[in-house]
């Protein structure tokens, strides 16, 4: 009877030592793994910081270029109206009508150049507020 207990308790013991150890080592994989699950979240959040850092310069840059597209748009009204009076009056009309029209189309080609980078401010601007 005493060998019996002794049996049972010693079977008793090593199962629950062995099912420690296993709990153990899976315990320590679950523990690796969530590790190697933070590591990579981290440099997940790395590269969209630095990628939104891009947007933010690509913006600046957009909305730096509009104004020094704007700046050239400034002295437009003036310049055309005497074109358009010298077209009318002076000796070489043919000329002066070629050159107002080529006037016409780099205004009408800046003007559009203004309105595509500003669309694009918009875009990135919308992106950047989905991102924070």
């Amino acid at each position: 009877m005493k060998s019996k207990i002794l049996l049972c308790s010693m079977l008793i013991l090593s199962s629950l030592a062995y099912s420690a150890e296993a709990t153990d080592s899976v315990a320590q994989e679950v523990m690796s793994e969530v590790k190697s699950i933070e590591a990579e979240y981290q440099e997940l959040m790395q590269k969209e910081a630095e990628r939104k850092e891009e947007f933010k310069q690509e913006k600046e840059a957009l909305e730096k270029e509009v104004q020094e597209l704007k700046e050239r748009q400034l002295g437009r009204e003036e310049l055309y109206a005497k074109l358009k009076e010298d077209a009318k009056i002076r000796w070489h009309r043919d000329q002066y009508k070629k050159l107002l029209k080529r006037f016409d189309e780099y205004y009408n080609k800046l003007e559009q150049k203004i309105a595509d980078k500003e669309q694009q401010i918009a875009e990135l601007t919308k992106l950047l507020e989905v991102l924070n």
